[in-house]
């Protein structure tokens, strides 16, 4: 009886979040309060904090605050004619000067200079809720809600060139999919041929795992675990340039075998609803060097080139 009620309370929870994310994202053009959220809530200006922050990782103020700036940085450089007060303006803000200051502190730098230099970099998405397989739920009641609250940031990256062993996957929409099986074989040969070859030192705290999704061949595809050492020379190690692109950015925590639901409806849900495009091109997962992939406090980011 306990179980049930504990999974009628957190599944109350959070389709309650899920109506103050819906009714924050209507209204996202006012300057919200927390009061005026809470009403909307039922919950207390405290519960709301409480509840919101467990539950997406986030606070109410600090959510709001990035979702405006991110809209504002779009509409910066979709209407460059645009006056910088009048987007303020529409975004909430009540004058130019805490509108500037709070960009600045977001993106770093003004206002001016993120329309200048013409990139969409750093933008947040509004926060979506994924249900979650029962495998992926684990421990959860069954009775719960299985919601993980994910949000995609829009992020810009440079050229760069990575070192690593190259294998072959089945993807996410092959017809035998194999990748949870066959990316971590791919990621055990590369740690002996860098263990083989007295490269452990000079590798870097980040690793790539890149998708290649150019080939044409939708059953098979080239899979890449890599890192960006500043000396680039192996026996056995290939380099791979990637090239300047634009990402929609996924950020996982927890156990690998989660990402799968989220890569799902990142594919089939969110982008055809987003306004962007996905194109060709390098994937790219990314993974601090000690990352555990079945550890519950794992953290990795999946990066969809789009346009």
């Amino acid at each position: 009886m306990t179980e049930v009620v504990r999974g009628s309370v957190q599944s109350a929870q959070l389709t309650r979040i899920e109506k103050v994310l819906e009714f924050i994202h209507q209204h996202l053009f006012l300057p919200l309060s927390l009061d005026d959220i809470a009403q909307k809530s039922c919950w207390s200006r405290w519960q709301l904090q409480r509840v919101f922050t467990a539950k997406t990782g986030v606070n109410v103020a600090q959510y709001i605050r990035e979702l405006k700036l991110s809209r504002a940085a779009e509409i910066l450089l979709d209407s460059p004619s645009e006056r910088v007060l009048d987007i303020a303006l529409s975004v909430g803000f009540n004058s130019e000067i805490s509108f500037s200051r709070s960009f600045k502190q977001f993106f770093g730098c003004s206002p001016r200079d993120y329309r200048k230099r013409g990139i969409r970099s750093g933008l947040r998405q509004p926060m979506t809720a994924i249900s979650l397989s029962t495998s992926d739920a684990g421990h959860l009641n069954a009775l719960q809600a299985n919601l993980s609250f994910t949000q995609i940031r829009i992020e810009h990256k440079a050229a760069f060139r990575v070192m690593g062993y190259r294998g072959e996957i089945g993807g996410l929409f092959a017809s035998q999919p194999d990748f949870q099986q066959s990316v971590p074989q791919i990621w055990r040969t590369f740690e002996a041929i860098k263990q083989s070859e007295s490269l452990l030192a000079n590798m870097t705290t980040m690793r790539y795992g890149v998708i290649d999704t150019l080939s044409l061949n939708s059953e098979r595809l080239d899979y890449w675990a890599a890192e960006a050492p500043q000396t680039l020379s192996s026996q056995s190690l290939n380099t791979l340039e990637i090239p300047t692109q634009q990402y929609a950015v996924l950020a996982h925590k927890g156990p690998i075998d989660g990402l799968k639901n989220k890569l799902e409806w990142l594919f089939t849900e969110w982008l055809p609803q987003s306004g962007y495009r996905g194109i060709d091109g390098f994937e790219l997962e990314i993974y601090p060097a000690n990352y555990q992939m079945h550890s519950v406090d794992a953290y990795m980011e999946y990066w969809l080139p789009i346009q």
